[in-house]
């Protein structure tokens, strides 16, 4: 007899109920989550501040990595929490549930990216338009894996009545409409906003905020390009040359 069943008949358990406990896919899930969740505030830096900058106006430059950092924690979360309610009502794993498990892990897994893109690149609607790609993707695949383990009794510990079902369904799915609805609206206000605004902007008499602003809209441009534009602006004179 080989070790391992000398264990499963230690512990009553057959082969097959070892394969079957969720106890393990419950482990591997909280460390990716807590990874997740590392990861995530680690792209939020102290500002560097310049010989003409003050902390209020570097806190500027921050906000963003802060916003984005936010959302994706409360997504994170709510995910997670959605997860542990949904294997309250697991006793056993099968296939389905172990690659559904991990689909969800892998939408998990891009939200320190979509935060980080977004939180660098926030003056460009592609990087907001990922973004919410992949909050929409954590929501679907919460959706899938929730509809597929209710509709499975081999995997429940009692079947799961029609009432309970359709509003776990609309809790999950509920996250999903408003993505999708934040998803449109950001397309069509991202190309009408900046446009607005550098109207308004160059309509002034101060040539570097106009130029302050061309040069934020740019998605590559970096923090300490702003900064010194701000810092030309209040010392009075235009900012850099192109």
């Amino acid at each position: 007899m080989r070790e391992g069943d000398e264990l499963g008949a230690g512990s009553g358990l057959t082969r097959d109920e070892r394969r079957r406990d969720p106890l393990r896919v419950l482990a591997l899930t909280d460390g990716v989550y807590a990874i997740i969740i590392t990861l995530l505030v680690l792209d939020i830096h102290v500002p560097e501040l310049s010989a003409h900058e003050t902390l209020g106006s570097a806190i500027s430059d921050v906000r963003p990595s802060f916003i984005a950092f936010t959302i994706a924690f409360i997504v994170a979360a709510m995910q997670w929490v959605g997860h542990r309610d949904l294997f309250t009502l697991i006793s056993d794993t099968d296939r389905g549930i172990i690659w559904l498990n991990l689909l969800t892990l892998f939408t998990a897994c891009l939200l320190p990216f979509g935060s980080a893109l977004l939180s660098r690149y926030h003056q460009d609607p592609l990087a907001l338009r990922m973004f919410g790609l992949i909050l929409m993707a954590t929501s679907l695949t919460r959706t899938a894996i929730w509809a597929y383990a209710t509709r499975s009794p081999s995997v429940v510990h009692e079947p799961i009545d029609r009432a309970s079902f359709w509003s776990g369904l609309a809790l999950s799915v509920f996250p999903l409409a408003i993505y999708a609805a934040a998803f449109a609206i950001a397309g069509v206000s991202t190309g009408a906003w900046p446009s607005m605004r550098r109207r308004r902007c160059c309509t002034s008499s101060r040539s570097a905020c106009c130029a302050g602003w061309l040069l934020a809209a740019r998605p590559n441009a970096s923090s300490p390009s702003r900064r010194a534009v701000r810092a030309g602006a209040s010392a009075g004179g235009s900012g850099p040359g192109p």
